[in-house]
């Protein structure tokens, strides 16, 4: 699939999406398909067949991904007049085609979660958020992309609130089966948290925030009910699980707990997501830096 979307081979995308069983595992590759795909064919798919929840989906994708390149990822009382225009107007024109994907295709849950993208960036409000949140779990149930999208909905700096978005993580982590990825989503909201402190107060305060007994224990329940528990199997997903709890615990200088998580993404290949990384300017460098880190402090498990 990805070959082919260099290449700008769309019958090649299809066949390769058509293999993708798993939600998960499609959402991240309308991701990566998007990244690869030329903005033209994109655009051409979407335009030649109205009827296909992919290309409408991909296309309105690049969209959403052309207007934050617009906004860029400033605070938004750094972003400029002109550049808010300029994101709204691709983030409109990006609704208008997921509108019309999910009337046609209601149980398709990237389509939905592309919609929670674009509700938060035209501030549609929380409870339109939560109501698309809902179109996709009724779909696929602790649909992961999703509930990282909501963290971000339900964020201070998006119109929520730290109680609400703790509580929505918490939630989401306690409905989860054992093993499974969702308990991310509250290493998640703890990074976000971290991020609006160090924003609001000083670096030292949000390194402050994540020590905290009781955040550090919100997170090794979390982690123990997912990743680290004994049912977990590696499903799309565990990367980007295994990242978030690198990180918060990394951040709150648990380096013992930030180990364990380092190893099995080193053990799996040597992986890291993007996901919670991108608010580093150099991403890789920072993930190596913490991650070797933590494992001379908190010694390799």
């Amino acid at each position: 699939m990805c070959d082919a979307a260099k290449t700008g081979d769309w019958h090649g995308v299809e066949a390769g999406f058509r293999e993708l069983t798993d939600p998960v595992l499609h959402q991240i590759a309308i991701g990566l398909a998007g990244r690869l795909l030329d903005r033209a064919v994109a655009e051409e798919a979407a335009a030649a067949d109205p009827t296909s929840a992919l290309a409408g989906t991909l296309w309105a994708w690049r969209l959403v991904e052309d207007g934050w390149e617009i906004r860029t990822g400033a605070w938004g009382n750094e972003v400029s007049a002109e550049q808010w225009k300029g994101f709204r107007a691709h983030l409109r024109r990006a609704e208008q085609i997921l509108i019309q994907v999910t009337a046609r295709h209601p149980d398709y849950t990237s389509a939905w979660t592309e919609r929670l993208h674009t509700a938060r960036g035209l501030g549609l409000g929380q409870a339109e958020a939560r109501r698309r949140y809902e179109k996709a779990m009724r779909a696929v149930p602790h649909f992961f992309p999703a509930q990282q999208v909501m963290i971000q909905q339900l964020c201070p700096k998006w119109g929520g609130s730290y109680d609400a978005m703790h509580s929505f993580a918490d939630e989401c982590a306690e409905a989860s089966p054992p093993g499974s990825v969702n308990g991310a989503v509250v290493a998640l909201a703890h990074i976000e948290h971290l991020l609006l402190v160090i924003r609001d107060e000083s670096a030292g305060a949000g390194v402050a925030y994540l020590k905290r007994v009781n955040v550090q224990e919100d997170l090794r329940w979390a982690a123990e009910h997912s990743v680290l528990n004994p049912a977990f199997q590696p499903a799309p997903g565990w990367v980007a699980a295994h990242s978030a709890f690198a990180m918060a615990f990394s951040m709150g200088d648990n380096q013992p707990a930030a180990a364990k998580h380092y190893e099995a993404l080193l053990a799996g290949g040597n992986l890291a997501d993007e996901t919670p990384w991108k608010y580093f300017d150099d991403q890789v460098a920072e993930f190596v830096s913490l991650r070797d880190h933590a494992f001379k402090k908190g010694a390799r498990p």
